[in-house]
């Protein structure tokens, strides 16, 4: 079986053929089913915009979802890290 995969992703009027490990393809489906739900309500919202500039709302909308998880998880993991010192620093202790 080939580790790679050809599929076709269609992004609002734009189709994508993209070559993709088999194990991406259905995050890749989802990802591809969630951008298209955001342009039709920013579509609805914005109907006087052309696409490209919906296109460019609805990039900025997942990047800043994605900047804000990577922030919650560097958050986290410094609170792990200091939570690790103070535990391993207790268990010294005793």
């Amino acid at each position: 079986m080939k580790d790679k995969l050809d599929i076709t992703l269609k992004i609002a009027d734009v189709e994508l053929s993209l070559n993709i490990d088999r194990n991406e393809e259905e995050l890749l489906r989802e990802v591809a089913k969630q951008v298209n739900h955001a342009y039709e309500k920013y579509r609805q919202w914005f109907s006087d915009s052309p696409s490209e500039e919906i296109l460019a709302k609805v990039t900025l909308l997942f990047a800043k979802g994605f900047l804000q998880l990577k922030q919650q998880l560097t958050e986290l993991d410094s609170l792990l890290e200091d939570f690790d010192s103070e535990f391993s620093a207790l268990l010294r202790e005793s």
